[in-house]
């Protein structure tokens, strides 16, 4: 585990167009505390074998969809709490807006393994991640 975070950290020292703030060790320390890495990536690798859709979608991506929503830091931070599942009375397949781009059909809530402080903060960070142009 410890040689995930560091890698993941090494990754952000030298990625392009990732701003590596002393926040980053935190939040990755967070990340890895909470199994967020298993799920999610920084950059869009797969987390899964080579060629497999990742589970979840990479957190620059997050960021390129979220960055200028209104709301989204709460909405992000919500939906680390309480998870995101399809609606048990829906008679159609779930429709995600990262159908297609990840093999995971739900997020599930981790209102018991991370506080919301915690959720918060790993948000914000996600938030301020530098994009390419």
């Amino acid at each position: 585990m410890k040689l995930l975070l560091s890698a993941c950290l090494l990754t952000l020292a030298w990625a392009p167009g990732i701003a590596f703030a002393d926040d980053a060790v935190t939040v990755l320390t967070i990340a890895q505390d909470h199994g967020c890495l298993a799920c999610h990536a920084i950059d869009g690798q797969p987390s899964g074998a080579l060629g497999a859709l990742p589970v979840g979608p990479a957190w620059r991506d997050l960021a390129r969809r979220y960055k200028s929503v209104k709301g989204a830091q709460q909405t992000l931070t919500t939906k680390i709490m309480t998870g995101s599942s399809p609606e048990a009375s829906r008679s159609t397949a779930y429709e995600s807006h990262w159908s297609g781009q990840v093999s995971g059909e739900f997020m599930p809530s981790h209102r018991s393994s991370i506080s919301e402080v915690e959720a918060a903060r790993l948000v914000t960070w996600i938030l301020a991640l530098d994009l390419p142009n």
